[in-house]
């Protein structure tokens, strides 16, 4: 597999990416660092993330000579300590006139902390007419939206990995289900440890218990990238 990297046009005040991958003894004492605890989980809850392109990549996926379209990767850091909330990002291919060889808008609900997303475009154009990329960052909700419900059950979940689907299922239950809507995202992990996306469902007017199917279109990859590994599930009460 051969990659080609360039640094990277920005629009919308992104950020450029570049050209390489991103006992205590004394009761007293002890209260004061409860107390100190206590602010810094205000103080966390208060915190915006932060995003930024750190890698964007075309790689040519074409094997034994055979033809094949070209693959856009990029990869998005959170590297602060709080979780950021959903993104749509725009990235456009461009050849050395400028012209416009791909556009592809990537979606993501949910950032955990200190973690990079990596996700991939198949094109429609060719290598040799590949010049540059620029990335539009249009949504970016720095602070998760809505509150992680904390006082619910999840159980008998299961991962199934279909063509460009990716579905996270389960039964779920509310301690207390009066809330308009409850929101289930399941970030889905790779072999590398790197974030590839999240599945989301939207429960309206939810009973005590019920059936979730996470699920998100966009995770067809080249042959070379990390295979799917793992997934977790959050749950809110609104999109966060």
């Amino acid at each position: 597999m051969k990659r080609r990297t360039f640094l990277v046009a920005t629009g919308g005040g992104v950020t450029l990416a570049g050209c390489t991958t991103g006992e205590n003894t004394d009761d007293e004492v002890t209260d004061d660092a409860d107390v100190d605890d206590e602010a810094d989980d205000e103080d966390a809850e208060d915190r915006e993330a932060s995003i930024e392109i750190v890698d964007s990549t075309v790689i040519d996926d074409s094997s034994d000579g055979g033809a094949a379209d070209p693959w856009l990767q990029v990869d998005v850091e959170n590297e602060t300590e709080v979780p950021h909330g959903g993104i749509r990002i725009v990235s456009e291919v461009l050849d050395d006139e400028g012209t416009v060889l791909a556009s592809e808008t990537h979606t993501t609900s949910y950032l955990p902390p200190e973690s990079t997303l990596r996700y991939f475009h198949e094109g429609s154009f060719e290598m040799d007419e590949f010049d540059s990329i620029e990335h539009d960052i249009e949504v970016a909700h720095a602070q998760v939206r809505s509150t992680e419900l904390e006082d619910v059950t999840v159980s008998n979940t299961d991962l199934s990995v279909g063509g460009n689907l990716i579905n996270v299922v389960g039964d779920l239950e509310l301690a207390d289900p009066d809330h308009d809507r409850v929101v289930v995202v399941a970030p889905i992990w790779d072999e590398a440890g790197r974030l590839r996306g999240t599945g989301t469902y939207i429960e309206n007017s939810p009973t005590e218990s019920f059936e979730f199917s996470a699920d998100s279109p966009g995770f067809r990859a080249p042959g070379g990238a990390e295979p799917i590994d793992d997934y977790d599930v959050y749950v809110f009460d609104d999109l966060p």
